[in-house]
Order: C-alpha cells, then sequence, then structure tokens
C-alpha cells in the first residue's frame, strides 16, 4: 500500500499511540514495522493470536528490558567482546523470556494459539547459569570466574595491602601533623600517594604527582612504595587482560545461542507489542472483528477520536448488497470522519488490531486501499488542488481492481461544478467496471441523482438537525442529503435580500427536487421508526425466549432432585419395612426369604427409579470434578480423576457429557499406577509437545505427593532441552542422570519439591 495513503488515513497515528503502551525502544521498532497484512490465512493466524493473548495479558510479566538485538548479533562474530554491562542486559532479557514462556504455556491448553508465541520463546538455563557464575549483578567479574583472576586479584589486594600499611606509618609519624595537610591515603594517576603541604614537600622523599587546585598540598609518592605500586599497576593491567578473557568466553558461549536468542527475543518483542495492544484496546473499547466478504462496521468509531473526545458518535458503515457508496450531506456533518474512519478501520483490522466496533462487525481484505482526501494542493510542484487531485488520482487508478478500497473526498469539488460532476460520474462509472470498493462523498446534485439510479451505489446522507442546524454524525442510507448551504448562510447572518436573490437564481427544477428530497426523506424517517420498533420487539422476544430456556433449565433441575428425593424416600420405606419384618418374624423359620425377598425387590425399585445407568468408560461428575468410570463392582465405581483413581459409590455419581479433547488429554494423560515408579517417554516427541508433557506430568506428580519421577528422553537434542527445562522449573528441587539400572545418560531421575 502507498505510504502516502497511510498517512492520509492517520495510521502512523496509531501506531504511535500504541509505543507509548510498550517496555523497550526495541519494540517501537517492532511496531514501526507493522503493515497491513494480505494473505487471508496469515491474517487469521494473527487474529487468533491477538484475541487469544487478549485473554490472558494480564497473567503475562513484562517490565522494562533494553535493546539487545545488535548485542545479540555481535556475539555471533568471531573473538567478539561484550562488556559486562552488555551481559548483564543480555541476562535481564533471558529471565524476562522465561518468565513470559512460563505464564504463556500455563495457558496453551486453554488458548492453543498461544503455542505459536510459546515455541519460540525458548530457554536457556545453562547460560545463564555461566553469565550467573561469573559476572555479579552488581557489575563486576567474580573471583571465582577463573583460577587465574583469583590469583590474580588475591596478589592484587596483598600488595595494596603493604602499600597502606608503608603509607599509614608515614602518616603516624611524630611531626605528621606539621607535614601533611590530611590523615588519609589519595589515589592519583592510578598510584596510591599521601597529600603532603606544599611549604613541607621536602622533608618527604618521593615522586610529585600534582598539587591541589588551591596550591596548598602536593601529592607524593613514598619512594618506599613507587615499586609496590609498579607491581600493582601489572597486576591490575593482568586482571584487565583476564577479565577480557573470561567475558570474551562468555561472548563465545552467547554467540553459540545467538540464532536460538535472536528468534526469543524477536517473539518477547511481539509479546510486548500485544500487551500493547490489549491496552490500546482497553483505552478506545477496541474489538477483533471478523473477516467476512462486505462491509460492515456497526457501531464504529473513529479509533483516533476516541482518545480525543469524551463523547463520539458512533456510526454504521454498510456495503453489503453494493460495493459503492455516495454520501451526501452539509458541511460539518462527518462525511470525511466517515471516510476516514473506514479506511483506518480496515488498515487495523489487516495489522490484527482492535477496531472501535461492535464484534459481530467484518470487513474482507484489501489488497489496496487508495485516498484522494483533503487538499492535495502542491506548491513544490506547482500543482492547483484540482490538479493535485487529479495527478493523484491518475497515479493509483491502473492499480484498482476487484480487491481495491477507494475512498474519495468531496468528489467533483475544485472546479466547475457541471464539469466537475461529470468527471466525477466518468470516474465513478470506471471503478464500477473494475469492480472495486467505493466510497465518495460529494455536494454535487448530478452525482447525487447518478447514484440514486445506479445499482452499485447506494446513497446515504449525515443526519442534520434543521431546527438547530447542528450534525448529528449519524448515517441514513438510501437518502441524498442536502448541503443547506442557504440554511447556514442564513443562521450565520447572511442578509435576507441576498438570500431572496440566491433562491430566485436556483437552476430550474430546484425547488421540485427540493421538494421530492424532502419527502423521501420523510419516508425514511418514518421507515428507520418503524424498524427501530422492530428492533425493540426483537430484543423483548430474545429476552423471553431466555426466560423460557431458563424456566425450562428451572424445570429440568425440580424434575431430578424430585426424582432423587423419591428415591431416597423409597430406600428409607424399604429399610424401615425391612427392620419391621425381621422383628415380627423374628422366630419364624423364613425370615432368611423374607430378607432375600426385600433386597430384590429394592433392587428393582432402584433399577426404575435410577434416571442413568452408569458403565465402564462413561465421563461421570462428582463435586464438580470430571472422571472417567475405569471399574465397576457391585454398587461402586473406580473413577480417574485427572490422574488420580477413586473408588465412589455409584448412587453418589452423576452422568456427564465428555469433555474437550484438549481437556479430555489432559485428565486422562497420566495415571500414576500404585507399586510401580512413576514415569514418562518423551522420546519421539517434537521438543514443544515433550515439554508440554512434560509440564502436565510434573505437576500431577507434585499434586500427588509424588517425591521422584523418572523421565526418559534418549540422547540427543531433546535431552538438552529436557535438561534446561528441569533447571529452571520451580518444582524440581534436583535432578541427575539415571543410573545404568535406571536407563543410564538417556533418562533424568527428578527430584519434586513437597510444596
Amino acid at each position: 500500500m502507498r505510504e502516502r495513503d497511510l498517512e492520509r488515513l492517520d495510521f502512523f497515528k496509531i501506531l504511535e499511540k500504541i509505543k507509548e503502551f510498550v517496555h523497550s525502544k526495541a519494540t517501537e521498532r517492532f511496531v514501526d514495522k507493522i503493515r497491513p497484512i494480505k494473505d487471508p490465512e496469515h491474517l487469521r493466524s494473527e487474529i487468533n493470536i491477538t484475541r487469544d493473548f487478549m485473554k490472558v495479558e494480564e497473567s503475562v510479566p513484562i517490565y522494562p528490558f533494553d535493546d539487545v538485538e545488535e548485542l545479540i548479533k555481535r556475539s555471533s562474530i568471531k573473538d567478539a567482546l561484550l562488556s559486562v554491562e552488555e551481559v548483564l542486559s543480555l541476562l535481564k532479557v533471558m529471565k524476562l523470556i522465561r518468565e513470559v514462556r512460563k505464564a504463556l504455556g500455563s495457558h496453551v491448553g486453554e488458548y492453543p494459539n498461544l503455542q505459536a508465541l510459546v515455541k519460540n520463546l525458548h530457554l536457556f538455563s545453562s547460560l545463564e547459569s555461566v553469565i550467573e557464575s561469573s559476572i555479579d549483578p552488581r557489575g563486576f567479574v567474580k573471583d571465582s570466574a577463573s583460577e587465574e583472576l583469583s590469583r590474580i586479584r588475591q596478589r592484587i589486594r596483598s600488595v595494596e595491602k603493604e602499600i597502606m600499611k608503608r603509607l599509614e606509618s608515614l602518616l603516624l609519624r611524630p611531626d605528621a601533623n606539621s607535614i601533611f595537610s590530611d590523615r588519609f591515603v589519595a589515589f592519583k594517576n592510578n598510584r596510591y600517594v599521601l597529600p603532603v603541604k606544599t611549604t613541607e614537600a621536602k622533608k618527604i622523599i618521593g615522586i610529585v604527582h600534582g598539587t591541589s587546585s588551591s596550591g596548598f598540598t602536593t601529592y607524593i609518592e613514598p619512594h618506599n612504595v613507587v615499586e609496590l605500586n609498579n607491581q600493582l599497576i601489572t597486576l591490575r593491567s593482568e586482571e584487565e587482560d583476564e577479565v577480557k578473557r573470561i567475558l570474551r568466553r562468555i561472548t563465545s558461549y552467547i554467540g553459540e545461542h545467538s540464532s536460538r536468542l535472536h528468534d526469543a527475543f524477536l517473539t518477547l518483542l511481539k509479546v510486548d507489542f500485544l500487551k500493547a495492544v490489549a491496552k490500546f484496546a482497553q483505552l478506545s473499547g477496541g474489538k477483533l472483528i471478523k473477516l467476512g466478504d462486505n462491509i460492515e462496521l456497526k457501531s464504529v468509531k473513529h479509533p483516533i477520536l476516541v482518545f480525543l473526545k469524551e463523547s463520539v458518535v458512533p456510526i454504521d458503515i454498510v456495503l453489503s448488497e453494493r460495493r459503492g457508496l455516495l454520501l451526501t450531506g452539509p458541511n460539518t456533518g462527518g462525511k470525511t470522519v466517515a471516510l476516514k474512519t473506514l479506511g483506518l478501520c480496515a488498515l487495523m483490522f489487516q495489522c490484527a488490531l482492535p477496531v472501535p466496533a461492535e464484534e459481530n462487525s467484518q470487513l474482507p481484505i484489501f489488497e489496496n486501499i487508495f485516498t484522494d482526501i483533503g487538499d492535495e494542493q502542491s506548491v513544490e510542484q506547482n500543482l492547483s488542488t484540482f490538479s493535485a487531485h487529479i495527478s493523484n488520482i491518475v497515479d493509483f487508478l491502473p492499480m484498482v481492481n476487484d480487491k481495491s478500497l477507494v475512498l474519495l473526498d468531496e468528489l467533483g469539488a475544485g472546479t466547475d461544478p457541471l464539469e466537475g460532476s461529470a468527471l466525477g460520474i466518468g470516474l465513478l462509472e470506471y471503478l464500477r467496471k473494475k469492480g472495486a470498493y467505493v466510497f465518495a462523498t460529494t455536494h454535487h446534485t448530478p452525482i447525487k441523482l447518478y447514484a440514486i439510479n445506479s445499482d452499485y451505489y447506494t446513497p446515504a446522507s449525515v443526519s442534520f438537525n434543521k431546527e438547530s442546524l447542528e450534525p448529528t454524525y449519524t448515517i441514513v442510507y438510501n437518502t441524498i442529503g442536502e448541503s443547506m448551504a442557504l440554511e447556514i448562510a442564513k443562521r450565520c447572518g447572511i442578509p435576507d435580500e441576498i438570500l431572496r436573490i440566491a433562491q430566485e437564481n436556483l437552476p430550474e427544477g430546484s425547488r421540485e427536487y427540493i421538494t421530492a428530497r424532502e419527502n423521501l426523506e420523510n419516508y425514511i424517517r418514518e421507515y428507520q421508526e418503524k424498524l427501530k420498533e422492530l428492533e425493540q420487539d426483537r430484543l423483548e422476544l430474545e429476552k423471553l425466549k431466555k426466560q423460557q430456556e431458563l424456566l425450562l433449565y428451572e424445570l429440568e433441575r425440580q424434575k431430578e432432585q424430585g426424582w432423587e428425593s423419591v428415591l431416597k424416600e423409597a430406600q428409607e420405606y424399604l429399610k424401615g419395612l425391612m427392620k419391621e419384618g425381621e422383628e415380627f418374624l423374628r422366630s419364624a423359620k423364613e425370615r432368611q426369604k423374607l430378607r432375600d425377598f426385600v433386597k430384590e425387590k429394592r433392587k428393582d425399585i432402584e433399577r426404575r427409579l435410577k434416571k442413568e445407568e452408569i458403565k465402564v468408560g462413561d465421563w461421570v461428575e462428582l463435586m464438580g470434578s470430571r472422571g472417567r468410570v475405569l471399574e465397576i463392582k457391585e454398587d461402586k465405581a473406580g473413577v480417574s480423576f485427572g490422574g488420580v483413581r477413586a473408588w465412589v459409590s455409584l448412587k453418589d455419581l452423576k452422568k456427564s457429557e465428555p469433555p474437550p479433547k484438549k481437556e479430555e488429554e489432559s485428565l486422562a494423560g497420566f495415571e500414576i499406577r500404585r507399586g510401580l515408579p512413576s514415569e514418562i517417554n518423551l522420546i519421539g516427541m517434537s521438543v514443544d509437545e515433550a515439554l508440554r508433557k512434560l509440564e502436565l506430568f510434573l505437576e500431577e506428580a507434585h499434586k500427588m505427593g509424588i517425591k521422584s519421577v523418572k523421565v526418559i528422553h534418549g540422547h540427543g537434542v531433546l535431552k538438552r532441552t529436557v535438561e534446561e527445562f528441569l533447571s529452571s522449573s520451580d518444582l524440581v528441587v534436583f535432578h541427575r542422570e539415571g543410573y545404568p539400572k535406571e536407563g543410564g545418560a538417556g533418562t533424568s531421575v527428578v527430584y519434586l519439591s513437597k510444596d
């Protein structure tokens, strides 16, 4: 799409608004690259990701982070060296990536579109460990980073201690007060010196390293520490070289992960962008609308105006049966705003951004959106307003097709009204033959009459209150609006004599045209009122329907409770009957027969009253938890609730609908068998699938109080990924390679936390 069209429709202002909510300069660069998507599958995917993310965004942590993209690229260069500060910036980003992955990963089961983000948010546990073991969070390389650095620093501390000892002995001389200006050791030119009164400088033998600004103090390096200071400078140089060697090693290790780190960082930028989009939607009232075949924007507002004005009147922009819309009416009625609203919302929709409209709105995908809006006058090219408009139109006409949206403001303006109208009609006819979507505004009557007789263009007008001469900012379809120039001029104070002469000079037939238009407007007003009444009736019917559904549900619930009450009452009656019979025939020989008879009848009544028979394989519900029947023995059922098996009385169970497939996998995925070691086999799975299964498995084992489990992963790439995951999991206390009898290096034994 042409940049000038994006500029005219205020698209870049939307991007600037979104940038206000991001957490990094890098994300601002990411936002600047956002452009409309033209591929339907790609757009659907992005809309689905955005929709799912907006449902969980409050649980995703994002805090300010540095732009490390160039650092990642630099780390892949041979012998590159990153500073301590740069390495710590990368470490902060890696930790943030891990937190974001964990937060999003917990929602993938319910919102599968988030997997597109999670799969690229790689973990870097081993790299984090290397950095944290070598660099202190305060910004210096630790002594433990290498044996050589530890040796050098021990030597530095020893030499410094000796220097301080010798210098402090001089400060303790009996005549120290008369010689030294202060009782402290100073540091000048990378050497330890003493502050000596300039008048007493000759009393200290050594090297002068300068004086104070007042000249009162001279800084002298006593001769007995010169050699030690020399040693210290040499050691400092060795320390610096060793620190660089350590940083170069860390940089090289970062470089080995640079490709995956770069992918993860770009995904982090997208997550930050989506967080900003969610904030933008919250403040603007934006919704993710549907991809459709027609233009149907219901109760839509201009996305910029919602931030500038407290109250913005929503409008409906509909091009369904026809592809063209011609909007008429007076100035200040909102025609140009409506035009820009459609264009800007279409651009935002194709960027998978929420637009301030009803959620059941829809838009098609446009390959191009061409605009001719506002003052196109060009002083540099010596073009008049009219010539500039024509040059702009000529520029985009060859590119127009049936997947284009053309927005034309004030069609036919800027020249003689008759010629301008003729040219405007010719342009509308050309666009009709091209099959383009067209939204145009005009004041010219011939163009209005053309639209009325067209089967391609729908005439519409912006509503205007004739009493107050104020716009209502609503669009009325299948009508044409008047410019109301004479009425507005009268309201502004034009003398009556001028208005009278103007009315006398209106073209022949103008009054008949005005009368016909007013009659049409009256019909439309009546139609709108009837339509409003029908809409109210429809809403009332929907309300009654919901009430009826609620009553039916309540009736079914009461019926079910009634069956349960009857069953309980029958059971109590049988229990009492059996007790009375046994007491009555206590000494009779037929007592056992009576007991068997009552037992048989009780089962018969229960079978008759039981609403549903529960069988093996049925899904059942108990106190809000859903499980599956694995076995039935007499009046009890063995049920698996999310991997936990329990025996439950059949009378306490209620049949349930099968859960969604994803939830069913989660409920039935891992059943830890009693008496056997708990384990999971990940061999043959993709990395993403394996991590998802492993995460669910560890959570289930932790809930059941299992102390240790075994993970089978093999010896390949999956092993390293699993070990990184285990190192970063909050549920894992410790993990190790399996012993030979446990499966060896192809397995990991994992010890889980107690709480």
